[in-house]
């Protein structure tokens, strides 16, 4: 599922994209460099047709040059001009050589580029903006407080998650309205290095719900994930969904646990995306827990979601998605090698996501379920949901609400959605804030 987690990324589906460069640049066959730098050169002209020239089948099939060049064109409103670049970095995974290029632009020098590129094929595997190591932060939209948050109503509290080697920095939001213990929430973010606010391009998703929430007098945790702040010291080959969530999800609901302002027999956990699709996991590691909120949880294997969601765009040739098909059928049916990499990832990390019946063990959970869809979310569509459906029935107290208006952040939209109004500022809506509070203070009565 496209993610853009803070920073302006240029990917498709969901990858897990971290920083793997070692401190001293490892060698170079000089192809990533001539790859990197006529990419670059031609972004600084506007021609995005030669930018996307050398891209491998998979990168053609999700990043056309008109998509390219929109993504382009606002981060250059917001950073100015495109002034140079110099490739300081190299390193070498599962095939490919990768390459990091600070950039300068007119307003800023936050960004760099991260360029992969298959070392066989000589073509270009994945295309990143990341920050540039050292550099201040770039400029971002300021983040606002939806209109459902009443900021009398509750204070923020800067918190750690876990300890050494993994400490990560969060937010609890604290209702000062009425007299606690108060319920809790821990709320895990989606695919790829996410902050504490689950921020893409100018929205703040989880921002939002929590204040919305706290507002309503619930305790609501939420912390920036390990692949944001350690990814230089992760290992993109060994890391699984262990190191990316679980671990530190069952730190977050140890952290509300401890709270005396938090009800310890009323923690709940609401993940969105893939937070959502592994949230019974971490319920059945941090047990007890009261209930989850799925939003918008995965319910079909990647290669598949990824293949659907190029398909529905309808910006990829039938030669590209085909391409795309073969690949996400080597990958679905473990027919790809482990360290292959796929959407920037190597196969063994997809694997440890298909290795698990997250359905099976929300079964065996007997706790109250609330799942969340938009009807205008093209990455997790209505056979998602009913993947979830028919693989709970017969359980008590699962409940499925489906907003019409509401995209994958559950922010309203109309017409046939995209990934570029994902750069369009807008907040959750009200109708899932209520919902998920509904829930929280019955979970039994929906």
């Amino acid at each position: 599922m496209m993610k853009q987690a803070g920073r302006w990324y240029v990917a498709i589906a969901a990858a897990m994209v971290v920083s793997i460069f070692t401190a001293m640049p490892a060698s170079s066959s000089g192809t990533a460099d001539l790859r990197c730098n006529e990419l670059l050169t031609a972004l600084r002209a506007g021609d995005f047709s030669a930018a996307t020239s050398h891209f491998d089948s998979t990168m053609k099939a999700g990043l056309t040059p008109d998509k390219l060049g929109s993504t382009w064109n606002a981060m250059v409103a917001t950073n100015g001009k495109l002034l140079g670049w110099e490739i300081t970095q190299h390193a070498n995974t599962g095939g490919e050589e990768i390459v990091l290029a600070p950039m300068k632009f007119e307003r800023t020098s936050a960004l760099a580029a991260q360029v992969a590129v298959n070392s066989q094929t000589g073509e270009i595997s994945g295309f990143y903006f990341v920050p540039s190591p050292g550099a201040a932060p770039a400029p971002t939209s300021a983040a606002t407080s939806p209109a459902y948050a009443v900021a009398s109503n509750f204070y923020s509290l800067d918190v750690h998650v876990g300890g050494a080697p993994y400490e990560l920095p969060g937010i609890l939001t604290i209702p000062t309205n009425g007299k606690g213990p108060w319920p809790g929430v821990v709320m895990l973010g989606g695919s790829g290095p996410n902050d504490m606010d689950e921020t893409i391009g100018p929205n703040h998703i989880f921002k939002d719900i929590a204040e919305g929430l706290s507002s309503r007098g619930i305790v609501v945790l939420r912390y920036s994930k390990r692949t944001l702040i350690y990814g230089k010291q992760m290992d993109l080959q060994h890391t699984t969904i262990k190191e990316e969530y679980l671990d530190d999800a069952v730190a977050a609901v140890n952290l509300l646990r401890s709270r005396s302002d938090v009800d310890k027999n009323r923690i709940f956990i609401a993940g969105h995306s893939l937070g959502g699709t592994i949230a019974p996991e971490v319920a059945l590691k941090a047990a007890p827990v009261q209930g989850l909120i799925l939003l918008a949880p995965g319910g079909r294997q990647e290669g598949a979601a990824i293949v659907q969601q190029m398909r529905f765009l309808g910006e990829a040739s039938h030669q590209q998605l085909d391409e795309l098909e073969r690949k996400a059928n080597e990958l679905d049916n473990h027919l790809m090698p482990p360290t292959e990499i796929f959407m920037h990832a190597p196969a063994s990390y997809w694997y440890s996501i298909d290795a698990r019946n997250e359905v099976a063990l929300a079964r065996q959970l007997n706790v109250p379920i609330l799942i969340l869809h938009g009807g205008r979310d093209y990455q997790v569509i209505d056979k998602d949901i009913e993947n979830w459906q028919e693989g709970l029935k017969g359980v008590a107290h699962v409940y499925v609400k489906t907003f019409p208006p509401l995209n994958h952040l559950f922010i309203a939209g109309t017409g046939k959605p995209n990934p570029q109004e994902y750069s369009v500022a807008g907040h959750v809506d009200q109708q899932v804030i209520d919902a998920m509070s509904a829930f929280i203070e019955n979970p039994v009565a929906n």
